[in-house]
């Protein structure tokens, strides 16, 4: 399988709807406000719908053209966004303890959860949702080295707070399941 033109791919969704994702909008109260992070943002359903809801929104993207359609989309909503186009796989470094909140929607790079923690700020929460073996539904994505194992989750934010997490409850469009944390980073930056 060729890997994916990210740039290709959100020019071709150009003009589709832009809906936040159903997961965030339930989870939304779980998120403090302020700075948040939206990492792997595509065209920017997510970041957009967080801005609209008071954060003060910070996106970034491996996609230069999907960068560009959330900005376009951000001025058309007269939204105040940043965005920037950043290879995570290349340079996996973030700033550290410096957002309320981060998000990550339908992005597995396990050599990135480091990096990802240490940007909370103490006392911050992280929000990760994606594709997942646990549960019974038929099928899987066909990158099994982007699907979580069973718990996988659970292990990457033990000693943080566990705020909610599920797994294996709800179906993937792509084959097999979905799931979800939402932790809290202790209150001491000790935790990574």
């Amino acid at each position: 399988m060729p890997p994916v033109d990210w740039n290709d791919r959100w020019r071709e969704k150009a003009e589709h709807p832009l809906r936040p994702d159903p997961w965030l909008t339930r989870v939304l109260p779980l998120l403090p406000p302020g700075r948040l992070l939206d990492v792997a943002c595509g065209r920017g359903r997510n970041a957009l719908f967080l801005a609209e809801q008071g954060h003060a929104v910070h996106a970034i993207d491996y996609s230069a053209e999907g960068i560009g359609l959330l900005l376009a989309e951000a001025a058309n909503r007269q939204l105040e966004i940043t965005a920037e186009h950043v290879d995570l796989e290349h340079t996996p470094a973030l700033p550290a303890a410096t957002f309320d909140a981060v998000i990550v929607f339908f992005y597995l790079q396990r050599t990135l959860f480091p990096a990802l923690k240490q940007s909370v700020r103490p006392g911050g929460v992280i929000v990760v949702r994606t594709f997942s073996q646990a549960g019974s539904f038929s099928g899987s994505p066909r990158r099994t080295e982007f699907v979580l194992a069973p718990g996988e989750l659970l292990s990457i934010f033990s000693g943080w707070e566990i705020l909610l997490h599920e797994e294996g409850l709800e179906p993937s469009s792509k084959g097999g399941s979905l799931a979800g944390i939402v932790a809290r980073r202790p209150a001491t930056a000790s935790c990574a």
